[in-house]
């Protein structure tokens, strides 16, 4: 009871503090707008302990949080509505995602990544062709009776799209993230946005020239191929060096954090400069930075005493080992932890606030929204039906079936190209409603209900 009354202050609190900003003087400027929005969506995110106490991901609470923000704009309350087109707000949601993925590439290995890569291509194809084919046929010719190619294709297209980042975060707090379906989710996760990145450009091309620009596929396999070359061969064999030289200047924390967050912005940067997901990027800069490369960086005040702990008899040999195995296996992404528990959460409050449920609260958008959403779901649960049955075929497919922000900006093309209507881009962000939040719940499930 004492908690759901600091609940309610903070509620009554965060309301008072929207009237009292949106009715101060304008000197107050925008800065000061968004350092209250940050507060809010730090400080609301970090009450995930309320959907946690009904056994539902934390994440939920999350996404629910930014949907409650949209319906302030939808009314105009406040700010809100600047806040939700924010482009600064934006920009810290993007750094959240690409924190969160260098976790779990700091997390992954190659090796283990390349175990996985064959189910990881089978998963990303039949994820691709499967809802593609779908969307076009059952959706497009017999839903919509739409004889019009390029809707069709659009809307095929933008099922094709899967957004891993809320699988991801449910493996993180579900303690799973190195289990093989979860590491297929993740390798199936690169190369579907390849090819969602290729889709994307052949129908956009389409309905822009009225044919496909087969140069620009060309141009993007080309940058797709030098961009993993580069990362995954000559990076891996050069980051070391680097490293080691860097830390020959200084070899203390603060300089072994600035050096993982430079490698992670610069190759999620490099990867937004040739059309990538910036995301993948941030990934890949996980994947290849190798702890034992920062060996000969300073260690904790803990770590160097029970080194020295005498242990004659050897009775402290095993524990001693396991404390030393586990602490350089998660040493690095214990670094980064502390901001991602700050950013992170406001990816998927920012995810949540693109999301107008009042805007699509009509019954017929509602009926073609759950019908796509149904689609949606069974293509990419469908993906791992072809694995092998020692892997979690339904934590697998589940793990592809979010749409999150890919969807969207798949759906904003459509919109922007005349392509979509305003009834069907509203049953788009339905389905992309629903896929958010049904993916956190079925794993969760999943995973207790299995021996994972």
């Amino acid at each position: 009871m004492q908690k759901f009354k600091i609940l309610l202050f903070l509620i009554l609190a965060s309301v008072w503090s929207v009237y009292a900003n949106s009715t101060s003087s304008p000197s107050h400027g925008n800065q000061s707008q968004m350092l209250l929005v940050l507060s809010l969506i730090i400080g609301g995110a970090s009450l995930s302990w309320i959907v946690r106490k009904v056994g539902l991901p934390a994440v939920t609470g999350e996404l629910g949080l930014g949907m409650i923000f949209a319906i302030f704009a939808h009314y105009g309350f406040g700010f809100w509505p600047q806040v939700v087109n924010s482009q600064l707000i934006a920009f810290f949601a993007d750094i959240g995602s690409i924190l969160l993925l260098f976790e779990i590439g700091l997390e992954s290995s190659v090796s283990d990544l390349f175990k996985v890569g064959k189910h990881g291509l089978l998963t990303a194809i039949i994820g691709i062709l499967l809802p593609f084919g779908l969307g076009y046929w059952l959706l497009g010719d017999l839903l919509l009776s739409s004889h019009d190619i390029k809707l069709n294709l659009f809307l095929a297209a933008t099922l094709a799209a899967t957004s891993t980042g809320i699988s991801v975060r449910v493996f993180k707090d579900l303690g799973i993230i190195n289990n093989p379906a979860c590491q297929i989710v993740l390798a199936a996760s690169i190369i579907d946005d390849i090819l969602g990145l290729i889709i994307l450009a052949f129908v956009s091309g389409l309905v822009i020239a009225g044919e496909a620009s087969y140069s620009s596929i060309g141009l993007i396999l080309l940058n797709v191929t030098a961009f993993f070359f580069m990362t995954l061969v000559l990076a891996r064999k050069i980051t070391p060096h680097i490293i080691n030289q860097i830390l020959r200047i200084s070899n203390d924390e603060p300089m072994v954090l600035a050096i993982l967050l430079s490698f992670c912005l610069f190759w999620a940067w490099t990867a937004s400069l040739i059309g990538l997901a910036s995301i993948i990027g941030a990934f890949v800069a996980g994947l290849i930075i190798d702890e034992i490369t920062f060996r000969r960086s300073q260690h904790p005040y803990w770590y160097n005493r029970l080194l020295e702990m005498d242990d004659h008899d050897g009775s402290y040999r095993d524990f001693k080992t396991d404390i030393f195995s586990h602490y350089h296996k998660e040493r690095l992404s214990n670094l980064v932890k502390p901001l991602n528990h700050a950013f992170v959460p406001i990816f998927f409050v920012y995810a949540g606030m693109q999301v107008d449920i009042i805007a699509v609260a009509n019954l017929q958008i509602i009926l073609y929204g759950l019908a796509i959403s149904i689609v949606a779901i069974f293509g990419k649960v469908a993906s791992g039906f072809l694995l092998p049955k020692s892997i979690n075929r339904l934590l697998v497919g589940f793990g592809m079936v979010p749409r999150g922000e890919i969807g969207l900006i798949f759906a904003l093309t459509g919109k922007e190209l005349g392509v979509f209507s305003p009834e069907i881009f509203a049953a788009i962000l339905i389905m992309v409603i629903i896929t958010s939040l049904v993916t956190p719940i079925a794993l969760q499930k999943i995973v207790r209900g299995s021996k994972i």
